[in-house]
């Protein structure tokens, strides 16, 4: 069978401009649900929790924060974090839904702690608010760790009405 140079040239045609469509497309990004009950990432990952997409976006080490300077033998640590509402309906949402841990230090029963509440300040986050059917926001979370650890996670458990939970997420990095 003889194969004529127009077929031939179609076709090459035909494969670069799939490919040119292709590469046309906006990139997508990955987002990470939980399997097991859990799910792992790093700086940047995104999340799918039962209620929202959310990213750990960068972290700090800052003296102080807004006047906000830790206890002696502590740290501070601001961690920036933007979420989306994807439940479908207003959530409830705290500061006290993200949580800090510490890994280094003999990981201990207390090796964790929750944000430290600003009130009045308008880039951390509120010890409470409402985060209305498909809005975003990016807030700071203020943590005070101890000075000398450097193995840190940020993590979020889904808590149902019924008291019930759901998958843990966990957002790892070192300093």
């Amino acid at each position: 069978m003889k194969i004529s140079k127009k077929l031939v040239a179609c076709i090459a045609a035909l494969m670069m401009v799939c490919m040119m469509l292709t590469a046309c497309g906006t990139p997508v990004s990955s987002v990470v649900t939980a399997e097991d009950g859990h799910a792992e990432g790093e700086i940047g990952t995104t999340f799918r929790t039962v209620f929202f997409e959310y990213s750990v976006d960068s972290v700090a080490y800052p003296s102080e924060y807004e006047g906000y300077v830790p206890g002696d033998g502590y740290q501070l640590l601001d961690v920036v974090v933007s979420i989306k509402n994807t439940f479908g309906e207003a959530l409830p949402m705290f500061n006290s839904d993200f949580q800090i841990q510490w890994h280094d230090l003999g990981n201990g029963p207390d090796d964790y702690d929750y944000g430290v509440v600003m009130d009045g300040s308008s880039t951390v986050m509120p010890d409470e608010y409402t985060l209305a059917k498909g809005d975003k926001c990016t807030y700071h979370i203020i943590f005070e760790v101890p000075a000398d650890a450097k193995e840190f996670s940020v993590s979020f458990l889904e808590l149902f009405d019924n008291d019930s939970e759901g998958d843990l997420f966990f957002t790892y990095f070192n300093k």
